[in-house]
């Protein structure tokens, strides 16, 4: 079985892959300004965040269904 790391550097190297299939180049190559990537960080992290709640209120429903 891989450990954390090794499936965490393997997810990397397949979004690399997904990144340069959509825009045609790499991140080192991307010409965005810093005021963009800082926007598009943004962007994700409120995904994450949305993420994040949806599976916090799965558990609760689960545990409130075992209690």
């Amino acid at each position: 079985m891989n450990d954390t790391e090794t499936l965490v550097i393997e997810d990397i190297r397949k979004r690399q892959q997904v990144g340069i299939a959509k825009y045609g180049t790499t991140l080192a190559n991307n010409p965005l300004k810093l005021r963009e990537w800082l926007e598009h960080q943004y962007q994700e992290l409120l995904d994450a965040a949305l993420y994040c709640k949806r599976a916090i209120q799965e558990i609760d429903a689960r545990e409130a269904g075992n209690a």
